[in-house]
C-alpha cells in the first residue's frame, strides 16, 4: 500500500490527482484529524477493499501502520525551504482573506518539513526517518523527473503519471513581496536552518541515488512524459463511481464515526 506523506505546498494536490486517476476506486484520501493509525486504514478498507494507496496530511511515517500488517510504502516530496515557506504563507493568507504579520506566522511554521517527518526541529532525526522509513523522496523543483523515478519505484502497471497541475496560485504578489526583502529572506533562512540541512541531504544523497539506480533511460522517459503534458481529461464510469463512493459514503460515514 502506497502511503503519501503530504507536506504542505509540495505539489501534494497534483500528486493526489495522479493517485486518484491511477487507482480510482482503490485510492483513499484519509479523513483523520490527527496522525492516521491502523484503525483508520482498516476502516477505509471497508469502502476500498482493494486499497492500493492512501494520502492526506494525516499520513505520517511515525504511526503504527506497518505493525498492523498493512505494509505501507511511505514516500514524500520535499521542496526548497525558502520557496515552500513563502508559498505556504501566501496560501494561508489567501484562504483567510486577511493577513497576519509574516514574522508572527513564521515562528509557528519554522522548520516545517523537518517537523512533519520527525515531530522535532532536528534535521538529523528527520534524515534518519528519510533513510529508515521513506522508500522514495521526490523534489518539487524536479517534479516531472521525480514522477518518472517514482513510477519505477512504484512498480504498479496502473500508475499513470500524466497530470494537470492542481492548486496553483493565481496571484503571487505576497510571495514576490516577501522574497524581494533581504531582511525577510534572511529571517526565513534562519528559521529554516534545519529544513535546509534536511533538503540538502534529500537532494544530494537520496535523490541522486534514485537517479543512479534508474539508469541511462531517464532522460528519454522524462522527455516522453513532458511531451504528453498536460494530461488529457478522461471521464469514465469507474471514475464517477469512485468519486461518488468518496463523497457519498466514505466521507459522511467517517465523520459520523468520528463524532460518535
Amino acid at each position: 500500500m502506497l502511503a503519501h506523506v503530504h507536506i504542505m505546498k509540495t505539489a501534494g494536490q497534483t500528486f493526489r490527482a495522479i493517485l486518484r486517476q491511477s487507482f480510482q476506486g482503490n485510492h483513499c484520501d484519509l479523513i483523520v484529524g490527527r496522525a492516521a493509525a491502523a484503525g483508520d486504514v482498516r476502516w477505509a478498507k471497508r469502502f476500498y477493499p482493494g486499497l492500493k494507496s492512501i494520502a492526506g496530511h494525516c499520513v505520517t511515517p511515525h504511526s503504527d501502520l506497518d505493525s498492523a500488517g498493512l505494509n505501507p510504502r511511505y514516500f514524500t516530496f520535499l521542496r526548497e525551504p525558502r520557496e515552500r515557506c513563502v508559498s505556504h504563507y501566501q496560501f494561508s493568507m489567501q484562504r483567510r482573506g486577511s493577513r497576519i504579520p509574516f514574522e508572527q506566522w513564521l515562528t509557528k511554521y519554522a522548520n516545517f518539513q523537518t517537523r512533519i517527518l520527525s515531530k522535532t526541529q532536528d534535521a538529523s532525526q528527520a534524515i534518519e526517518v528519510l533513510d529508515r522509513r521513506i522508500g522514495f523522496v521526490g523534489l518539487v523543483e524536479r517534479f516531472n523527473e521525480s514522477l518518472v523515478l517514482f513510477r519505477k519505484w512504484c512498480q504498479d502497471p496502473d500508475l499513470d503519471i500524466r497530470y494537470r497541475s492542481q492548486n496553483i496560485a493565481t496571484d503571487n504578489r505576497i510571495k514576490k513581496e516577501l522574497l524581494a526583502s533581504p531582511q525577510i529572506v534572511a529571517l526565513i533562512d534562519e528559521c529554516h536552518a534545519q529544513d535546509r540541512i534536511l533538503y540538502a541531504h534529500a537532494r544530494d544523497t537520496m535523490y541522486q541515488r534514485q537517479v543512479k539506480e534508474f539508469g541511462p533511460k531517464l532522460a528519454a522517459e522524462l522527455q516522453e512524459l513532458e511531451d504528453s503534458l498536460p494530461a488529457p481529461t478522461i471521464l469514465s464510469f469507474t471514475q464517477f463511481v469512485a468519486t461518488a463512493k468518496r463523497n457519498m459514503l466514505y466521507k459522511p460515514l467517517t465523520r459520523i464515526r468520528q463524532a460518535a
